[in-house]
Order: structure tokens, then sequence, then C-alpha cells
């Protein structure tokens, strides 16, 4: 009874460390000597830092179907700076990433430059922001 008394401290303890390593946050992307995000990332949240007082642009194809995450979509050539501006961000603004299909924020256009799938609203709406730490940053 005595040993029981002595182990519920002890044990208390080690059960309330537990939770806190299960639970650390993997570190936020990093953005390379470019300032460009490159890494494939499944992070959600970010930042516009863009200090433009029209914001940072998001773009979008009207040649990009509804379904332009199944991998079986036929999809416009990856030209996305020349893509129409569909919506602004102004600084401050917190996005929403879209990870769909498989579980990644970015997308890469011809260029081989990284962009952040933007979530719009419902049905995998989107747009996409150059993922570059002078427009966003993430959170």
């Amino acid at each position: 009874m005595r040993l029981i008394a002595l182990l519920i401290p002890v044990l208390s303890i080690v059960l309330s460390l537990a939770p806190i390593s299960a639970l650390a946050a993997p570190p936020l992307p990093a953005a390379d000597r470019q300032g460009d995000y490159t890494s494939r990332t499944s992070h959600t949240k970010w930042i516009v830092t863009d200090p433009d007082s029209n914001g940072v642009n998001c773009r979008w194809s009207k040649a990009m179907p509804a379904d332009w995450f199944n991998p079986e979509a036929k999809l416009p050539p990856a030209t996305y700076s020349q893509w129409s501006v569909v919506r602004q961000f102004k600084r401050n603004t917190v996005l929403n990433a879209n990870t769909a299909p498989a579980g990644f924020a970015l997308m890469y256009d011809v260029q081989n430059k990284p962009w952040l799938k933007v979530n719009l609203g419902p049905n995998d709406r989107i747009c996409l922001v150059r993922a570059n730490a002078r427009f966003i940053r993430p959170i």
C-alpha cells in the first residue's frame, strides 16, 4: 500500500508529460535563399506579408477543370503568373491552404516556382498565391 502511495505522484508526472511530447508541432516551412517555400508541406495557416496596398494576387485559370485535384484531370499549362487575378488579399490576412489531393499545399509552375493553394470556399475552390516570403509566411 505504501509503495502505491509513493508511485502515484511519479506516475502522475510521467503521464502528464506524455501528451506534451506527442503534441509537439512540426517546424514551420522555411524559405530558401530566394525566399521561396520550395519544400513539400502540408502546413495550412499562412499570413500575407506583401506590403503592396493592393494586396497579394491570387490567380486561377478558367481553363482549369472543376475536378483539378483528380489525377486524371486534363490541366492547362502551369503558367500561373500569367493566369487571371481572381482575388487579392491585404497584408496580415490569414490564408487557409488547400492540401487536396495528396496532402500538400503547394503546386509548381513551369519554372518550378512554388505556389500556395488557397481555399476560397466549398468544393475545393482555390486560387494560387506565389509561395515566397515577400508575399506570405507560415504561421
